[in-house]
C-alpha cells in the first residue's frame, strides 16, 4: 500500500490536499473489504496503478470557522476532532475498525464528493457539519448525484471538547444507504444493511459517544480510549422481512503506551465489538456479535523506519450466520513502514 500526500497552501492558512495511492492487497486476507474486520488500513487494490484517492480544499472563514470542499473527500477528513488517543499511524494500529472510536457506523469514513464546515473556540469546544455522497461521481440522480435519493449520502454532525490530556465527543450520522457506507459489521448485520427491497434502501441513524485520556508523561501509564455506538434503521419498504436489523450497537476499549522500554517505541491493545445486531424488525433478539482483539508493539528502528509485530483475534466474525457452529480467526502481521 503506497500513499503519497501532496499538500499545497496558497495563503499559509488554506490547504489543497491530494492523496495519490496504489496497492495490490486484493488477493490477500487483508483486502480491506468492509465486512472483513481483519483488514488493515490498506483498502487500496488498484493492481499497482496509481490513482487519486482524495482531493479536497480547506480554507478559514471568519473567526474560528473552516470550510471544506472536495471532489473526493472523506467524512473523517472534515471532522473537527478525532476523540481517541489510539489512532497511531500506519506503523502502529492493526485493525482499522479499532480506530473508529467504538462507533464505526457513525464514523463511517464515507468518501466521495462532499463539503463541510467546522467551528472551534479558543476554549476547546468544537462543532462540525459535513455531507459526503458515496455515489456522487454519477450524474444519474436515481443512482448517484449529490443530495439526491440515489447519492448514498452520509450527513454528519459532531460536537466535542478537547483539552491537553483528554477529550470527549458526540456524533450523529444519517446514512442514506448503509450497504454502501456502513463499514465493519458482522456478516449478518452487513447483509441486513445491504438489503434493498422494493427499491427502497433502509437508512440508518447512527449515534456515537467517544472519549480519551492520556497521561502527562509517557511510559508505563497508558492512554485510555473508550467509545460506544448505537444505530437505528429507518425502514422505507413495506415488505421488509422481520429478519432485518432494527437496532445495532458497537463498543471499543483501547490502551496505548508511548515510549515503552525505549524512546520512540510504543505498544497497544484494543478490544471491542464491531457493529452487531441487538434487535430485529419483528422484535426478536438476534444472536449476533463478534469480539475483535489486537495487540502490537512498534520498534522505531530509525526516524523513518518502524517495524511492528502484531496479532489479532476475531471471536465470531460471521455473527448470527455462524448458526451454531464455531468459527474464529487468529492472525498476525509483521509490518515494516517507511516514512519520508
Amino acid at each position: 500500500d503506497l500513499q503519497m500526500a501532496l499538500n499545497t497552501s496558497f495563503t499559509g492558512k488554506d490547504m489543497l490536499t491530494t492523496l495519490l495511492r496504489s496497492g495490490n492487497f486484493g488477493e490477500t486476507a487483508f483486502d480491506g473489504q468492509p465486512t472483513s474486520l481483519s483488514a488493515l488500513e490498506v483498502a487500496s487494490d488498484s493492481g499497482n496503478e496509481v490513482y487519486i484517492d482524495k482531493i479536497f480544499y480547506s480554507f478559514p472563514v471568519g473567526e474560528g470557522f473552516t470550510v471544506f470542499v472536495g471532489g473526493v473527500v472523506g467524512q473523517d477528513d472534515m471532522l473537527p476532532m478525532w476523540p481517541s488517543a489510539y489512532v497511531g499511524d500506519a506503523s502502529e494500529t492493526v485493525l482499522d475498525v479499532n480506530t473508529l472510536n467504538g462507533a464505526p457506523v457513525a464514523y463511517n469514513k464515507n468518501t466521495g464528493p462532499g463539503a463541510g464546515i467546522n467551528w472551534e473556540s479558543d476554549g476547546g469546544f468544537k462543532v462540525g457539519l459535513n455531507y459526503v455522497a458515496a455515489k456522487g461521481n454519477s450524474g444519474d440522480p436515481v443512482d448517484g448525484g449529490f443530495l439526491t435519493d440515489g447519492a448514498a449520502g452520509a450527513g454528519t454532525v459532531q460536537i466535542g471538547y478537547e483539552a491537553e490530556q483528554w477529550g470527549i465527543a458526540g456524533i450523529y450520522s444519517y446514512i442514506q444507504d448503509p450497504g454502501e457506507t456502513g463499514p465493519y459489521t458482522t456478516l449478518y448485520t452487513g447483509w441486513a444493511y445491504g438489503t434493498d427491497l422494493n427499491d427502497n434502501p433502509n437508512a440508518v441513524n447512527a449515534f456515537g459517544l467517544s472519549g480519551f485520556w492520556r497521561p502527562a508523561d509517557s511510559g508505563w501509564i497508558p492512554s485510555i480510549s473508550l467509545g460506544w455506538g448505537y444505530n437505528q434503521t429507518s425502514f422505507d419498504g413495506k415488505d421488509n422481512p422481520g429478519s432485518l436489523v432494527k437496532e445495532s450497537q458497537s463498543w471499543l476499549a483501547a490502551l496505548q503506551w508511548d515510549d515503552l522500554f525505549a524512546e520512540g517505541n510504543s505498544a497497544g491493545m484494543a478490544v471491542g465489538e464491531p457493529t452487531f445486531a441487538t434487535e430485529l424488525k419483528d422484535g426478536k433478539t438476534p444472536f449476533d456479535g463478534n469480539y475483535a482483539w489486537e495487540w502490537w508493539y512498534k520498534f522505531q528502528v530509525t526516524d523513518n523506519i518502524a517495524i511492528t509485530p502484531s496479532m489479532f483475534y476475531l471471536s465470531r466474525p460471521l455473527g448470527q450466520f455462524t448458526k451454531g457452529k464455531q468459527f474464529s480467526q487468529l492472525g498476525g502481521v509483521l509490518r515494516t513502514t517507511f516514512n519520508f
